[in-house]
């Protein structure tokens, strides 16, 4: 398809505010519960997100209904899904046109009934080749149909030279796979980064009878050549080619050469190449723009499940690891149409449970939060914003396996992050790059917005350098500083899974900004510019109720809480929280 976001895009004049005084103060409340079980939430994967339950009371306090909210990094839209069910107008703007695909799908009304029949039509299309894809026996030799694929690599031992599959090494009462591995031929042991990986091939199928009953066996000859016939023909199937190589910081950072991987197309086994390219084309027959939009919609959020990056876990719910592009070992294949049919049913009630309360529904920009353009000066009620938080995700990289359906992909250069494997030379961004493109959004962001009006900022990192130059940028905006709170997201990066023992730098909270344009009543920024005792914040901290329980995320986040509030420029690492808390009498 050619860029499918086109059909997204805003047309003619933005809405515009048309009240004049803005509230006084932020909300009282210092600890925001985020929650991910829900519709709104679970309707499509997005690498971060707040859930738009957590918004809603920001915007209802800050606002009234038909004022105007902007939020110049979108994302996933969930501040236009928060703006839709309070009743207010609200304009999304994101650099990546994937954001600007779920952004318009997530705030726009749909008959869910309309769509399920929409995606049988799809599905009895594409029937005649998938069935043919994921066809396979049972333990007994019946016709069957792939549920997932277990895909393992295949080692070489430095030893004795013999060949194994990781597969055979794992624990299977628990599923867990140790960094020391054993060849199975000869007993040595080595971390299994050093065992050459030579293949990648189908070591367990799980199935389907056609009584409806489940089953699995390990993966035969006959698995492993009907995997070799899949891929001599792929050489037809319509399949997006978009290069991802040692240009992109998550190619670094995963190692994905290790996997073989050069271009999107590499991020998929054969199977589901084909039967994705199927979905695709036939998605693009729908005639009705609304429900080919939903379908592509579903498709998307599909289409990431049906990556190689789905991991496998012995206890069931295999999923891809959002905010990266990781590539495990152990992969479970998916049977997408299986994914995509329960997506369905997942947007179905999600169109059931949203009933929006403003006719308009938000307009849709795609473009730099550097260069708001088409918003008039003084035009914005309100921002609420999540913005990119330095060093810890790459959307640009992320969002390519989607946009490499969409027919549109994000513009790099654009985009505001802190490069840790890229230098300079090869496209990377230092501090100093993040630091200035942050400025010149917030500077946007404080000419939008009217005289006295506020700006609702959600953010975390555990650099202190990065908050220096956010806090620095909102300073030379214009802003005040006024009380922060924290929220609890809920959701843990790629990092957070690694620092489930406490040793990983990671923050699980994020602090809540609230930033205030001064207008003619002449309130000043508040600048608190001496020097703070660490060790005697953290045993202040620790004596409130409900807070130490948190851990050193907690502690971490609600220091950042008040030295943000307090509107300073000097911050600590994560790692000196932790090792100040852990100083603490027992």
């Amino acid at each position: 398809m050619d860029d499918f976001t086109l059909g997204y895009l805003a047309a003619g004049d933005l809405p515009a505010s048309e009240r004049e005084h803005a509230p006084a103060v932020p909300p009282g409340e210092r600890l925001v519960p985020g929650s991910r079980n829900t519709a709104f939430y679970n309707a499509h994967s997005y690498h971060t997100k707040v859930p738009p339950e957590a918004i809603r009371p920001f915007i209802e306090h800050f606002t009234q209904e038909g004022d105007v909210i902007l939020d110049p990094f979108a994302g996933s839209g969930m501040t236009g899904v928060a703006a839709a069910l309070a009743g207010r107008r609200a304009i999304l703007n994101d650099l990546s046109p994937a954001a600007s695909h779920l952004a318009w799908n997530h705030t726009r009304p749909c008959d869910g009934e309309a769509l399920a029949a929409a995606f049988e039509r799809v599905a009895e299309a594409v029937r005649p080749e998938c069935d043919r894809y994921y066809s396979t026996r049972d333990e007994k030799g019946r016709p069957a149909t792939i549920r997932w694929t277990l895909w393992s690599t295949r080692h070489q031992c430095p030893s004795c030279k013999g060949r194994f599959l990781l597969w055979d090494t794992v624990d299977r009462k628990t599923g867990r796979l140790s960094r020391a591995t054993e060849c199975t031929t000869c007993g040595h042991e080595a971390d299994r980064r050093r065992f050459t990986v030579i293949a990648n091939q189908p070591a367990l199928v799980a199935f389907q009878r056609s009584d409806g009953s489940f089953g699995e066996r390990p993966a035969t000859a006959q698995d492993r050549k009907d995997a070799d016939i899949l891929a001599q023909e792929l050489n037809g199937a319509p399949f997006p080619d978009v290069a991802l190589g040692a240009d992109r910081e998550m190619y670094q950072r995963c190692a994905l050469h290790l996997q073989g991987v050069t271009s999107v197309r590499d991020m998929y086994t054969a199977r589901n190449r084909l039967a994705l390219s199927c979905l695709w084309e036939a998605i693009g027959d729908e005639p009705d723009f609304r429900l080919r939009a939903a379908l592509a919609f579903a498709f998307t959020n599909t289409a990431w499940h049906g990556t190689r990056m789905r991991r496998f876990n012995a206890r069931g719910g295999h999923r891809p690891l959002t905010g990266t592009l990781y590539v495990p070992q152990l992969s479970a294949e998916a049977n997408v149409i299986h994914v995509m049919r329960r997506k369905i049913g997942q947007l179905r009630s999600y169109y059931r449970a949203f009933q929006p309360g403003q006719e308009r529904a938000p307009d849709i920009l795609c473009g730099s939060a550097t260069q708001l353009d088409r918003v008039p000066d003084g035009s914005i009620d309100y921002v609420f914003t999540d913005p990119p938080f330095g060093s810890n995700i790459f959307y640009a990289d992320c969002n390519l396996i989607w946009e490499s359906w969409l027919g549109r992909v994000t513009d790099q250069a654009q985009e505001a992050v802190v490069n840790r494997s890229l230098s300079q030379s090869k496209g990377g961004k230092s501090l100093a790059d993040y630091s200035d493109l942050m400025a010149q959004s917030l500077r946007e962001i404080a000419r939008v917005l009217k005289p006295g009006g506020w700006a609702t900022i959600v953010f975390h990192n555990t650099d202190k350098d990065v908050w220096k130059a956010l806090s620095s940028a909102a300073s030379a905006a214009g802003f005040e500083f006024h009380e922060a709170s924290s929220l609890d997201r809920k959701q843990q990066s790629h990092k957070g899974y690694k620092g489930r023992g406490g040793k990983e730098n990671v923050a699980h909270f994020d602090v809540v900004m609230n930033l205030r344009k001064p207008d003619s009543r002449g309130v000043h920024v508040r600048r608190v510019e001496e020097e703070f005792d660490l060790e005697r914040m953290i045993e202040d901290i620790t004596q409130e109720d409900g807070i130490a329980i948190r851990g050193a995320q907690g502690v971490h986040a609600e220091i950042m809480r008040r030295l943000m509030s307090a509107g300073r420029t000097q911050f600590p690492d994560f790692h000196e929280v932790r090792e100040a808390l852990n100083r603490l009498p027992a």
